[in-house]
């Protein structure tokens, strides 16, 4: 089997629930394919695959990572995977491994987040030992540097013959705790108003739109998700107290090149503001390395003052002007 059967998209049954004339009897069982048998090499050929995947993979655990580069120096050692999460800059770093966690991937996990000051650490592989997701599961309620640790299971699975196309999909086996954390540490008022209107509105676009990779929101002012160029992104966001906007972030890991996409865009100035209803804003931030581009609407209070209401009017505009925002500016993505 080699790397190129492999198809994008989680594994579903969504198929089958919408075809009512399909013979039961024809289904047939699914069979989980070893990760060795697809990919040679863990570090040769796994981690690259990864590279190109890692929209998926950060999408399944609710964030954003860009600017990702492999085997990146740590010390004496090199880390698989290291980004950083694109509006705060945090640091990110993933381990990835064939089989069953063990302590030598660990160490090297630990290892690295510590080496980098990582907020984001992921342990992607096939299997996770119970001693393992227990000092995944410690670090999320006992780690003081609000590092969140994730374990992540890739599958890869066959159906019917050796030749029919393989599927994958990403398993969350151990996440951040949030429960205990908010009792070591309670949110704000603003912070769960941001929590819960994310969720809300994550809610109505994946209703809206259900082929979006539905994000898990965080209590923070802002919910991105990949444009499908590494280090842009399309987001809603709250800007102070009383702004909402749907914008996309522009961060290509170099301010010349920020500038060159951003000034690109700007060309067709006249063709995107004609096609959106709203006012755009062209923000090359001057005083930061990104640009942005953002259709803003004002608010009549801060997000954990709105009224229901008013909260569902702010999701439902920003529901459509997602929508629109995405239909002007997702063809001119390609031509970059």
């Amino acid at each position: 089997m080699k790397p190129a059967q492999v198809s994008r998209g989680n594994i579903s049954i969504l198929d089958f629930r919408e075809t009512t004339s399909m013979d039961i009897s024809e289904l047939q069982k699914i069979d989980e394919v070893p990760l060795r048998e697809v990919w040679e090499h863990e570090e040769q050929d796994f981690t690259p695959w990864l590279l190109e995947n890692v929209d998926q993979l950060a999408s399944l655990i609710g964030i954003e990572i860009n600017d990702v580069n492999r085997e990146t120096a740590v010390g004496d050692y090199t880390a698989d995977l290291v980004g950083t999460e694109p509006t705060t800059d945090d640091p990110v770093v993933i381990e990835n491994q064939f089989g069953s966690t063990d302590h030598d991937h660990l160490g090297k996990l630990l290892t690295y987040a510590a080496g980098i000051d990582a907020r984001f650490v992921v342990w992607v592989a096939e299997g996770f030992r119970d001693e393992h997701r227990s000092v995944l599961d410690w670090l999320n309620t006992r780690d003081s540097s609000g590092a969140r640790f994730f374990g992540v299971r890739p599958r890869i699975v066959s159906v019917g013959t050796d030749d029919a196309p393989l599927g994958f999909e990403f398993t969350v086996i151990v996440e951040p705790n949030d429960w205990e954390r908010e009792l070591r540490d309670p949110l704000s008022d603003r912070e769960q108003g941001y929590r819960e209107f994310f969720t809300a509105l994550v809610d109505a676009y994946a209703e809206h739109r259900p082929s979006w990779n539905r994000l898990t929101p965080q209590p923070r002012s802002y919910l991105t998700f990949g444009a499908g160029i590494s280090g842009i992104s399309f987001g809603w966001v709250f800007h102070g107290e009383t702004e909402f906007s749907v914008e996309l972030y522009i961060d290509a890991g170099d301010a010349d090149q920020n500038e060159v996409i951003f000034e690109t865009f700007k060309e067709d100035r006249t063709t995107i503001e004609s096609n959106l209803e709203n006012d755009v804003v062209w923000e090359p931030l001057p005083d930061g390395r990104a640009c942005r581009i953002k259709v803003p609407r004002s608010t009549p209070a801060p997000v954990e003052e709105l009224t229901s209401h008013e909260q569902n009017e702010l999701i439902d505009w920003g529901t459509d002007q997602m929508d629109a925002f995405r239909d002007v500016i997702e063809p001119r993505l390609t031509q970059l």
